[in-house]
């Protein structure tokens, strides 16, 4: 230890005397690399995720200490939960608004009869678990889906026959009645 306090500076001399840590001392700690393997992640997080990675990276040239670190992974992943919840919370609110409006427009715009046409197209078109899809997400308030279910209901609305006026309640006319020229008699 002698040959140490005769090479080195007297401020040096006093801190080791002292007991304090050296300058010599702190640039061997900062080229010492730092284990970061400890740092826990949250379930659905990977650690060999390359965003990951980089962070780690980040610490290590900012010689952030583990603990530093960790509660920095905790913090960012807890805000950007928030901010998740934020974005869903505001396109949920969107969406209600929207599927509203669709429904008051589809409730000016067509008949009841029209709606129920429509409906009775979703039916005979969709599976029951296609429908109640369609419905949950707020599509079957739509007016372009209504319409296009008024037009295939109508397209494969069931025949129906309609009886002519013929005879005007005189009965069946006699083909001769009507050909009287004809020879096929």
């Amino acid at each position: 230890m002698v040959d140490t306090m005769e090479t080195t500076s007297p401020a040096a001399q006093v801190a080791v005397a002292e007991g304090a840590p050296t300058l010599e001392g702190e640039v061997a700690a900062a080229q010492t690399p730092v284990d970061y393997s400890g740092l826990t992640l949250p379930e659905g997080y990977r650690a060999d995720d390359p965003v990951f990675a980089d962070v780690v990276k980040l610490f290590d040239a900012e010689k952030i200490a583990p603990e530093t670190a960790q509660r920095l992974i905790d913090f960012t992943i807890e805000r950007d939960k928030e901010i998740a919840r934020a974005v869903s919370d505001h396109s949920a609110a969107t969406w209600t608004k929207q599927t509203t409006e669709w429904r008051a427009t589809s409730e000016k715009e067509f008949s009841p009869e029209a709606l129920g046409e429509a409906r009775a197209a979703l039916s005979r078109v969709f599976d029951r678990p296609t429908i109640d899809y369609l419905e949950g997400l707020g599509f079957t308030n739509h007016p372009g889906l209504i319409r296009g279910m008024v037009k295939v209901a109508r397209s494969i609305k069931d025949d129906s026959f309609v009886g002519g006026n013929a005879g005007h309640g005189r009965g069946a006319l006699d083909p001769k009645s009507l050909y009287p020229n004809s020879q096929h008699n």
